[in-house]
């Protein structure tokens, strides 16, 4: 069996997951040519309202369902098991310790990245893991440069032959350019405790678990 080496990593609330994380994850999987992209539910997450989450067993269930089949998605629930507030550099040291050695990935939009001056030691995430940055079609890697070197570290530097800001002793970081699916987690409730259809937003068996189990205000005709 092939050892996994590149490995990406997907956070998130996932409340609901919805395909718009998927496709995300899809084109950034066969760019980059990882081996497996894990997909990490928040146990508590630090910069959103925990009140507003389902439980992590639901969030976790229906991402489950979601990647059966799927060759090189999976889910985990590293960050239950780890426990406490899920900082992002606490998840990545820690899976850098359970598995043997592999190249992380960790996928990031482009707005969060933005703000990823806000996240609980951040500078110390371009140690553990090369950063990857999904953009919208058209946007340059000169709409992060300028946030790279003021607010990251002014050792990056773009390399226009690997279409990546590197730098001497960090790892990369790569603007992937994804196809924008205009799907919010946060209209998804909306519509649902609206009593309104949710079909192609979500994976059919996403909608179905969430009537099942009446999330997000759902009824029997959601």
């Amino acid at each position: 069996m092939k050892e996994l080496k590149r490995i990406g990593i997907f956070g998130g609330s996932f409340n609901p997951v919805h395909f718009g994380h998927l496709r995300a994850a899809e084109e950034v999987c066969e760019k980059l040519e990882l081996d497996k992209v894990l997909f990490l539910p928040t146990f508590i997450p630090p910069h959103k309202d925990a009140s507003l989450l389902v439980d992590f067993e639901h969030r976790y269930r229906m991402l489950k369902l979601t990647l059966e089949g799927h060759p090189k998605f999976t889910v985990s629930d590293f960050e239950f098991r780890l426990g406490g507030i899920s900082y992002t550099v606490r998840t990545l040291a820690g899976l850098k310790k359970e598995h043997n050695s592999p190249e992380f990935f960790l996928l990031v939009g482009s707005d969060a990245f933005l703000e990823i001056d806000s996240w609980w030691h951040y500078r110390e995430l371009f140690q553990l893991a090369s950063v990857v940055i999904m953009t919208r079609p058209g946007t340059s890697h000169g709409d992060f440069g300028r946030f790279i070197f003021e607010r990251v570290d002014q050792g990056y530097e773009w390399v226009d032959q690997r279409r990546q800001f590197e730098h001497p002793l960090w790892y990369p970081i790569i603007p992937v350019a994804i196809t924008l699916l205009d799907i919010s987690a946060s209209k998804i409730r909306k519509l649902v405790a609206l009593n309104r259809s949710i079909r192609f937003l979500v994976p059919e068996i996403v909608r179905e678990y969430i009537i099942y189990y009446r999330l997000y205000g759902a009824t029997i005709e959601s």
